[in-house]
């Protein structure tokens, strides 16, 4: 009986070490093997697989170009505004095992000019978790060839599973550059490798001042703040407009409308392309509304923390708490008409959409009534099944000139309600 047990003990714990063999990661997932992967390349409007040999997409203005080998790629592009490619699977892939590993490849980075270079793992319908790596791949330039990891969590957000991954690699370029993959894979464990490349916190980014830091921004941004600080200087604003590129286009495609609508106020726009949150606040930090005191700030900002990071909503959320903050110690005597974040997507079920919505039910709870009051206009800009209209907003996020005159049309009674005649 003793050794029937003792045998029944053995065969229970062996089938358990089978099972846990089956579900253990083999430690490395080739990722450039063309019998277990797929590679696509694509630009801002158009996409296609690739097998091995050179493929281009673009034109003389404008193109990328993969050359691919046996075991790396190498990758060329100038004046890209977005293209890359994409490593998928033929079927969904189980990479549970891999949470506490990174993908690791050879690096060699030939040119760099004025170039943004982003990692991503999708995540389907819609979702990705998306990073950019310009500054840290910046000082490889003419470094050789170099092997670097990126920790699988810098992808990944608490409640991310890995059970059925299919696209787990997205490079996206800007600006022109050369480069050369080569043995990218995804190890169970941290190796030792020559770099490994860290990413921010999530959770905090959104709260933690800076400028924007995006390749394409560079040349811009920083001299627009600066010629902001001197309209400050010279200006007593009754009204000021904080955003992203959906305020500063009052000076661009809404500029006509702005004029004939807002004249009677003395206003100021500190709209910023590009913006998010944090960026918001190191320029409130940094003296966009030092010297003066407007009766009303009209706020919108955010959707270029769904568009960019895919943040959560309690995430933006925690953004726009803190830049109403800022704005209360540095505008006491001002009211906030804040803005809900427009509608983006042809449709409601669009990804984008649905994190800006959920956004807004947490934004709404910031307003007070009082010193801050919540706006949601968003229906203006839709139909009655909800879809938005190319001829209000040309690419589903910005409006033109007729998107700015319906805005205007439903900010003018607002401000007048907020605001001395």
């Amino acid at each position: 009986m003793f050794k029937k047990l003792i045998l029944g003990a053995l065969a229970v714990a062996l089938t358990a070490c089978s099972i846990v063999s089956k579900n253990a990661p083999s430690g490395t997932v080739q990722l450039l093997s063309g019998d277990t992967t797929k590679l696509t390349l694509f630009t801002h409007d158009e996409r296609k697989l690739m097998a091995s040999g050179v493929l281009t997409l673009g034109d003389n203005e404008r193109a990328i170009s993969i050359n691919r080998l046996s075991d790396s790629i190498e990758v060329s592009w100038h004046d890209s505004w977005w293209a890359g490619f994409e490593i998928e699977f033929p079927e969904p892939k189980n990479l549970s095992g891999y949470r506490s590993g990174a993908y690791v490849f050879n690096l060699h980075l030939e040119q760099f000019n004025n170039a943004g270079f982003d990692f991503a793992r999708l995540c389907g319908d819609g979702c990705e978790r998306r990073l950019s790596l310009t500054n840290q791949v910046l000082p490889m330039l003419n470094q050789g060839l170099q092997t670097v990891a990126l920790p699988m969590a810098c992808v990944l957000r608490a409640n991310d599973t890995l059970f059925a991954e299919r696209t787990p690699l997205r490079f996206a370029t800007g600006g022109s550059g050369k480069l050369t993959l080569s043995d990218m894979r995804i190890e169970a464990r941290m190796p030792q490798v020559d770099i490994v490349f860290n990413c921010p916190d999530y959770q905090t980014v959104s709260v933690t001042p800076a400028p924007l830091d995006e390749h394409w921004a560079k040349s811009w941004w920083l001299p627009r703040h600066e010629q902001k600080l001197n309209s400050v200087i010279s200006s007593d604003p009754q009204l000021v407009f904080i955003g992203d590129s959906i305020t500063q286009g009052w000076e661009e495609s809404g500029k006509l409308v702005f004029d004939q609508a807002f004249a009677e106020w003395p206003s100021l726009n500190l709209g910023f392309s590009g913006d998010r949150t944090e960026n918001v606040l190191w320029r409130l930090q940094h003296g966009e509304v030092d010297g003066i005191n407007p009766e009303l700030v009209v706020l919108m900002i955010g959707t270029n923390n769904t568009g960019h990071r895919q943040d959560d909503p309690v995430v933006i959320a925690r953004g726009v708490e803190q830049i109403l903050t800022e704005l209360k110690s540095r505008l006491p005597g001002s009211r906030v008409l804040m803005l809900a974040i427009f509608p983006r997507g042809a449709s409601a079920d669009d990804y984008l959409r649905r994190n800006n919505a959920l956004s807004n039910a947490r934004l709404r709870n910031l307003a007070d009534g009082e010193r801050v009051i919540f706006a949601d206009i968003n229906s203006v800009f839709l139909d009655k099944d909800g879809n938005l209209s190319k001829e209000i907003m040309p690419d589903l996020l910005h409006p033109n000139e007729y998107g700015y005159q319906l805005l205007a049309n439903k900010l003018i009674p607002l401000i007048q309600q907020y605001i001395s005649p």
